[in-house]
């Protein structure tokens, strides 16, 4: 995570003006919308009448019906009438006259061609053919599927769907309810929940509920401090761009990357934005053009020329760093009414684990001068309402009118498995053979909500059918009393439902059902035994077990016997051996599928090294590598000097130019503005050639520089790759990097950067962490938004930074962190809006026992309490005391010391 408080640069300023796409457009729309209509529902997919881009009235609806559902319908009400004899068919009017100009557009469509569309009248049909089908040939299975799917389906918000599809469905619906069971729907939820693509294909988008809850909390004009905790990847930080309906924003972030993220949204929605970072004051503020109310024209282009900075009235959203936050709140106090400001503190738990930290002054500061009455805290991990006991009574005692709200959201629309060092999925009920340990992580978990996405749908569901097939729970646990239509069928309510049904197991039968999940447990993960560490295939002659081989013995002729009579030996199934897939570079790597991976550690040289080691790379193959890194790194070094060079002649080039120009005033000729403009082609005449001379020898030490590329077999998950070390297995999906040859030789450029680095790239793997050549992390992080890195390994810092989308996750055996730090990393993965492949992979068992104890240090709490506070107070002995107030000591000597200046004048 980039915490340097620096200003923007160039290539930062150019990341903000790519567009987002347009399904990303979609979504920020509705949030836009949703903040004036919390229950907004839109859904793209088209109806007849959208498809064919007519007209509606209600005889053409008739029509339409008869001319391409009506043969259709009626196969389907004559299956129905088997079922239900009294049925009646749906009555529509069987002679309709059209005007000519209708009969002409719809003439343009015939039976066939609507048939094969993906209108949604068609979708819902096929559902119902297919439930009569599976009803018919008694797949139970598949006719409870498409009737769940339909039952969904007809809910959604569909502009002109036939009303007469509608009311069919409806029917088929009600005259099959009865055969429909609700644990069949539970004990199959994987299929018709998780991996059931029309509910996400076909679903209205709607607003999360923390969202149309922090809508409607900021519509009350009083002073408001709200705590806003929903999980990672549920769009808080997209929220700010609706709340800027109403009230003018400042975003707080200390990751400079997630504040770019959402100036790039929201000047995808034309919102006028301002950036403050790395400020020293307000006059290091800076707005975006679509923010500019006073500037100079470009006389040449008639486009923007010069903005003036001061001018803020226009901003709707100012984004700023922590250091820049107290310059960012009066730049825009002086152009707005405090009452219509809204401070949005994004991650405030940001180096909240840390005892000491330079930010925790900072933050402090802010907080006590802060003149802000409406502030959001936003953050997965947020402190409770209740475990705020200082910061709480300071907001309400410097805002005395002010409410507070607690938001806490455990929206769950995916499962995350959490996988162990062994590969097995961990679930609570796995935990201990002692039930009283059970109830305590059970309750942890009610607290927790969040953990609920880190809940194996399959392993829950599992564990809920065995449970209540051999009567082992309660009787208030009966399915119906929590299940009251499909409408509560989803994957939060049987989540839930699981960890209710863990409270309420008959005591004694608890060591019956841990005895048998335990032994009957299988790895998700499976360890890889085709071949061994070095990509030799593994043959056995005789299978006793994963990846041994037996030979006969030598011949014992004329030995003595050992024993008279024949004993029988009971062969021993093997059980397959797991792993959390550690050989990520070579036989585990297939498991990675999806999309790409974040490793987590502290050590990211140590990682790096085994990374190279485990590739087995030949020495000869590495050699060749390194000779070209050796050179290219000479040649970089001497780059670096002519860049440096470059640009001292470049500025004094442009201070000259300005300072000649500036003396002419505000009437400055179109000539005099393009003399500025030549100055990144060189120039005048007399300077073109001293910096066409710096830039020809650039060009030429570029050119000099060497291709380094591996072949594909040490490449995870590239065809020959998967050939040498997962061949017979299953490898659909397997993520691969697409890096393309120049982004290859722009790493290879760069100076500082470690040469382990640069073969990690040629792997296809990234490293985020702190480090002074700025261009390297803005390539990696490139590369990972456009998910062409194959894996990242990032320290524990850049967990709060990344909002890349992230299939599968590793938490080194190093990290050292805490409850809250470790959700925070978990939720690096899975921020995709669709069901993949995903899995958080531990290689310390000690952290997974962490996240399921209400027993840790949360040093979070403490640090919140003390830093959100404007009083400085110390923790001991479980109690706040006040001290001494070292930021009041800092201002009176600066008044004394401008009081002194002042008298020297």
């Amino acid at each position: 995570m980039d915490l340097n408080q620096r200003k923007l640069n160039k290539s930062e300023w150019d990341s903000i003006e790519v567009p987002v796409s347009k399904s990303e457009i979609e979504v920020l729309n509705l949030i836009v919308g949703g903040f004036h209509d919390v229950n907004l529902r839109v859904n793209n997919n088209k109806s007849l009448f959208m498809f064919l881009k007519i007209e509606y009235n209600e005889k053409i609806e008739e029509y339409v019906f008869n001319k391409y559902f009506r043969d259709r319908v009626k196969k389907i009400e004559d299956n129905i009438k088997l079922i239900l004899p009294a049925y009646k068919n749906i009555a529509v009017d069987g002679i309709i006259r059209l005007n000519s100009a209708d009969k002409i557009r719809l003439e343009k469509n015939d039976l066939e061609s609507i048939k094969n569309s993906d209108v949604y009248e068609n979708i819902l049909l096929t559902h119902i053919e297919k439930i009569m089908e599976n009803r018919k040939s008694a797949n139970k299975k598949m006719y409870t599927f498409h009737y769940f799917t339909l039952y969904k389906l007809i809910r959604n918000n569909i502009f002109r769907l036939n009303k007469y599809i509608s009311e069919l469905t409806k029917k088929v619906l009600d005259v099959l309810s009865e055969e429909i069971q609700i644990a069949d729907l539970i004990e199959n939820s994987v299929d018709f929940i998780e991996k059931n693509d029309n509910l996400l294909k076909y679903g209205d988008m709607i607003l999360y509920e923390h969202q149309k809850e922090i809508f409607s909390l900021c519509k009350n004009p009083n002073p408001k401090l709200i705590l806003y905790m929903a999980p990672t990847g549920t769009g808080k930080t997209l929220t700010p761009v609706a709340l800027s309906e109403q009230y003018k924003i400042i975003f707080v972030c200390a990751a400079r990357h997630v504040g770019l993220a959402l100036a790039r949204a929201a000047i995808s929605v034309h919102k006028k934005i301002a950036f403050a970072f790395g400020c020293g004051s307000a006059a290091d503020i800076r707005l975006h053009y679509f923010a500019a109310k006073e500037y100079s024209v470009n006389k040449r282009t008639g486009g923007i020329w010069k903005v003036d900075n001061s001018v803020g009235d226009n901003v709707e959203i100012i984004i700023c760093d922590i250091k820049s936050y107290l310059p960012a709140m009066y730049y825009m106090l002086a152009f707005n009414k405090k009452s219509n400001l809204i401070t949005y503190w994004d991650e405030p738990t940001i180096t909240m684990d840390y005892n000491e930290h330079d930010f925790h002054k900072i933050i402090r500061r802010n907080w006590k001068k802060n003149k802000i009455p409406n502030m959001v805290l936003s953050s997965a991990t947020l402190p409770k309402l209740h475990e705020l006991t200082q910061t709480i009574p300071d907001f309400k005692n410097k805002f005395p009118s002010s409410e507070i709200y607690n938001i806490v959201s455990h929206d769950c629309k995916k499962s995350i498995p959490i996988i162990n060092k062994d590969g097995y999925v961990v679930l609570p009920h796995y935990l201990s053979d002692n039930y009283d340990e059970i109830l305590k992580i059970a309750t942890h978990c009610e607290n927790y909500l969040t953990l609920l996405r880190y809940f194996d749908l399959k392993e829950v569901v599992d564990f809920i059918t065995y449970v209540l097939k051999n009567n082992m729970a309660n009787n208030k646990m009966i399915l119906a009393r929590h299940f009251d239509s499909l409408d509560d069928i989803n994957m939060k309510n049987i989540k839930i439902y699981y960890i209710k049904l863990l409270k309420n197991i008959v005591p004694n039968c608890w060591p019956t059902i841990y005895s048998y999940y335990i032994t009957t447990r299988t790895p998700r993960i499976l360890s890889n035994e085709t071949v061994d560490a070095k990509g030799t295939r593994i043959s056995k002659s005789k299978s006793v077990g994963p990846g041994t081989s037996v030979f006969n013995p030598p011949s014992l002729n004329g030995a003595p016997l050992s024993r008279l009579a024949s004993e029988q030996n009971i062969p021993q199934p093997s059980q397959p051996v797991g792993t959390s897939g550690a050989y990520i570079t070579t036989k585990d790597s297939y498991t990675l599928k999806d999309g790409p991976t974040i490793f987590i550690s502290n050590d990211i040289e140590k990682i790096a090294k085994f990374c190279i080691q485990q590739a087995n790379i030949p020495s000869i193959v590495m050699e060749d590598i390194m000779k070209k890194i050796q050179y290219n790194n000479v040649l970089n070094t001497r780059l670096a000097l002519l860049e440096s060079e470059y640009e001292i002649e470049k500025d004094k080039i442009e201070n000259t130019i300005k300072n000649s120009v500036g003396s002419l005033g505000r009437n400055k000729s179109t000539k005099d503005i393009r003399k500025i403009n030549r100055v990144d082609s060189g120039g005048d005449n007399s300077n073109k050639s001293v910096l066409k001379g710096l830039t020809d020898e650039m060009n030429a030490i570029k050119s000099m520089i060497k291709n380094a590329t591996l072949n594909e077999t040490f490449v995870p998950n590239k065809s020959h790759h998967l050939e040498k070390w997962a061949d017979g297995l299953d490898t659909k999906g397997a993520f691969t990097s697409d890096i393309d040859e120049y982004t290859v030789n722009a790493i290879m450029a760069l100076e500082g950067i470690e040469d382990s680095w640069k073969i990690l790239l040629l792997l296809g793997i990234g490293v985020f962490i702190n480090h002074p050549n700025i261009r390297y992390t803005e390539i990696m992080k490139k590369l990972a938004d456009e998910q062409k890195l194959y894996l990242i390994i990032a320290s524990s810092d850049y967990i709060y930074g990344t909002n890349y989308q992230f299939c599968h996750g590793y938490l080194s055996k190093d990290l050292d962190l805490t409850q809250e730090k470790i959700i925070q990393g978990m939720g690096r993965i899975g921020r995709n809006n669709i069901q993949q492949t995903y899995t958080v992979r531990f290689r310390d068992d000690s952290q997974i026992a962490k996240l399921f104890t209400s027993d840790t240090e949360k040093p979070e709490i403490i640090n919140m309490n003390k830093l959100f506070n404007s009083k400085k107070v110390i923790f001991g002995n479980n109690v706040y005391t006040e001290v001494e107030d070292d930021i009041d000591e800092e201002e009176r000597s600066e008044q004394v010391e401008d009081s002194s200046e002042d008298d020297d004048m």
